[in-house]
């Protein structure tokens, strides 16, 4: 190799190894739990039988990268089994988030503006069931230090109703099928909220009621 070349090289390498020493390594599922301070929330049995099912990253409202994980609580009940936990590499701590989960650990990550900001917002899902009806929560936030701020939330549901064929046919019509639906605006700080009601009859779009409104983000960290 000639001098050039070898110029050349040890140019590359010397822009390369700073970038890349700039970011720092995903924690493992392993070390996720390990970091975990609050396992008197968890619903496992025992309380460090968590398992991680999907793990993304994520900024903190203060720009801190820390990293969102849908786990699983080993030997938990119907309604307990799902969660998330916030892990903050920076702190080498990670903690349940308790208010959310029930039966989902299901999540998005919202890339949009605020203020001329970049921010990550975090859809993040609850549900639960019993007596014949499922319902879930899907709530849209963003992360303050170990805090979820709230924004908007929209709610669904699931239920047949009191239907017995044989005794009457329009029993479908006590039930519930209603959906709903957030969608974040990548480049403007708004949302928009979309819900759709109707009964458990199985002749849609007949019955079905759809409304929507824009909603404004507000992010009071942000001045």
């Amino acid at each position: 190799m000639n001098k050039k070349n070898k110029l050349v090289l040890s140019i590359l390498f010397g822009f390369l190894i700073p970038v890349s020493a700039s970011y720092a390594a995903v924690p493992t599922n392993k070390t996720i739990i390990s970091w975990i301070t609050n396992l008197q929330d968890s619903n496992a049995n025992p309380q460090q039988a968590i398992k991680i099912d999907h793990t993304e990253k994520v900024k903190l409202i203060s720009d801190e990268e820390a990293y969102l994980s849908g786990v699983s609580f080993d030997n938990a009940g119907r309604n307990f089994w799902a969660g998330y936990v916030l892990t903050r590499p920076k702190l080498k701590q990670a903690k349940i988030l308790k208010e959310f989960g029930g039966q989902s650990n299901i999540f998005k990550i919202h890339s949009t503006v605020y203020k001329g900001k970049p921010v990550d917002l975090v859809e993040i899902e609850s549900a639960g069931s019993g007596q014949g009806a499922v319902k879930s929560t899907k709530s849209l936030v963003y992360l303050s230090q170990w805090n979820t701020k709230l924004i908007t939330e929209v709610q669904e549901s699931s239920y047949a109703g009191h239907y017995n064929a044989k005794l009457d046919m329009e029993a479908c019509l006590t039930g519930a099928d209603n959906t709903g639906y957030l969608n974040v605006m990548p480049y403007s700080p708004y949302v928009v909220k979309t819900t759709v009601t109707g009964d458990a009859c199985n002749d849609k779009p007949k019955g079905y009621k759809v409304n929507s409104s824009v909603l404004p983000i507000v992010i009071s960290e942000i001045k």
